[in-house]
């Protein structure tokens, strides 16, 4: 097991920008394989993560194991029960980016959603008249969207990008909502975001930031250190990973999100576990059931929201 230090990896160079300059920052606290279910969406193991590697040249944080090369495979059999009871919060989050792409491009007609769950972004589009199409992994989230959100199978595709479905069709947003911290190769997959993208559309990109004033503080337990996540970005490693695919960032801002009392007060319990005492108690008593299941916007100003615009890289 390697130590932190300045150990640097043998052969490896970094997946943003091809630096050599990579070393050892975290680590590796998982000890056995990954297999699907440890990639669930709704995870809370917070700090548990593959070895991570830093770039000295762009900051950008990777994960490394034998199991990276597999991570498609992987995604394709997640199964994540309990993913649809944050379906509420999650449209929510879906409808404010939504109106964020439409305000940056107004004329927007068609979208695109990579890495699209069971298709809430799909849905929150048609509802704005636009004809979208949603890419996703697992096949038990597709056949969720299908059979729950009523999705067509040209609707909700499972696989990612490339993909032959989508062969010939661009699309004026393409929305990368959290996912490409999931990617083994993140500039190959913005080009082919890029590559799906309309003259003049704009690609969204929705990432944790590594370098948040959050991540620093809460160290190894920040909560997106986890087995999903094997890539980390700020804003100037993402702003080289744009434009080695040929895009450029126009524009950035702090993500909102939308959490039900509930979810937080479970979330805080992994960090405070004698907070659960008290989540216990409201589950007994109608008033403060009530609270809990209130919904509230916050800004954890630990994620960045990205629009990349091809016309600005030519």
């Amino acid at each position: 097991m390697y130590t932190v230090g300045d150990m640097q990896s043998a052969g490896m160079s970094c997946r943003v920008c091809g630096s050599d300059r990579v070393k050892f920052w975290r680590k590796r606290t998982l000890d056995r394989r990954l297999v699907p279910n440890d990639l669930r969406i709704t995870d809370s193991r917070y700090g548990v993560t593959l070895s991570l590697w830093r770039c000295d040249h762009c900051d950008f944080v990777q994960a490394d194991g034998d199991e990276i090369p597999e991570l498609f495979e992987l995604y394709s059999e997640l199964d994540d029960p309990t993913y649809e009871s944050g379906h509420e919060t999650r449209k929510l989050q879906m409808q404010w980016l939504l109106e964020r792409g439409l305000g940056a491009l107004p004329t927007a007609g068609t979208l695109l959603d990579v890495g699209a769950g069971t298709g809430l972004m799909v849905i929150e589009a048609k509802e704005k008249k636009l004809k979208a199409v949603g890419v996703e992994p697992s096949h038990s989230l597709v056949a969720a969207g299908r059979t729950q959100n009523g999705l067509s199978d040209s609707e909700l595709v499972q696989g990612t990008i490339p993909n032959p479905a989508l062969d010939g069709q661009v699309f004026d947003l393409v929305c990368l909502i959290d996912v490409i911290e999931h990617v083994a190769d993140p500039v190959a997959f913005l080009r082919s975001a890029a590559e799906r993208l309309s003259v003049g559309g704009l690609c969204i990109v929705v990432t944790p930031d590594v370098s948040s004033a959050t991540a620093r503080a809460l160290g190894k337990r920040w909560w997106h250190f986890r087995l999903a996540h094997v890539g980390y970005f700020d804003r100037h490693s993402m702003e080289l990973a744009a434009r080695s695919a040929g895009l450029s960032v126009t524009q950035s801002f702090r993500a909102k999100w939308f959490f039900s009392v509930n979810y937080l007060a479970d979330r805080v319990a992994v960090y405070l576990p004698p907070v659960n005492k008290l989540n216990q108690i409201a589950a007994s008593k109608p008033v403060l059931r009530r609270l809990y299941q209130r919904i509230i916007p916050l800004n954890l100003h630990d994620s960045l929201v990205f629009f990349l615009d091809k016309r600005a890289a030519a």
